[in-house]
């Protein structure tokens, strides 16, 4: 679901500052529209806008952003401070590089672990049971079960 205006400045200014319980904080994105499944658990500090889609049983640790195309199957966890973007810009002229907007979903395979302050960036698909270490870039789509780690991320060895 798309999310208006009024629901985005909701999900900016107030969901990351609320002191409610994680299920409480999961109860409210859905009431804003955000799709989030049965038993997974938001913490603070989160911003969620965009058309953002979480799975059952997923945990989305404190201080996550999710923004623009975005779907995050059931049992992923992300640590504190993962980016996963759904948007970029085209690069534009020399008065303003960042040009139209133009969405590049992003998806987050099941059972997948994405490290703290880790980012991945539009267009980028973490395949199922993948785990991506600290502070890594994903840069380009994953393989199922490897750990990928470094800037940008490479597959370091399989699990």
């Amino acid at each position: 679901m798309r999310t208006s205006s009024g629901r985005k400045w909701l999900l900016q200014n107030v969901m990351p500052v609320l002191p409610v319980s994680m299920e409480q904080r999961r109860r409210a994105l859905v009431a804003l529209g955000v799709q989030v499944g049965a038993g997974t658990r938001v913490g603070p500090g989160c911003l969620v806008y965009g058309d953002v889609q979480i799975g059952d049983r997923a945990y989305v640790n404190a201080q996550c952003y999710l923004e623009g195309s975005v779907v995050v199957e059931d049992q992923v966890y992300l640590a504190p401070g993962v980016r996963l973007l759904g948007t970029t810009h085209e690069i534009a002229g020399p008065d303003q590089r960042a040009g139209d907007l133009r969405r590049a979903p992003v998806r987050v395979g099941r059972g997948s672990w994405i490290g703290a302050g880790a980012v991945v960036l539009p267009g980028v698909t973490v395949a199922p049971g993948c785990v991506i270490a600290a502070g890594a870039v994903v840069t380009r789509s994953t393989e199922p079960d490897g750990l990928y780690a470094g800037v940008p991320a490479a597959r370091t060895r399989d699990l």
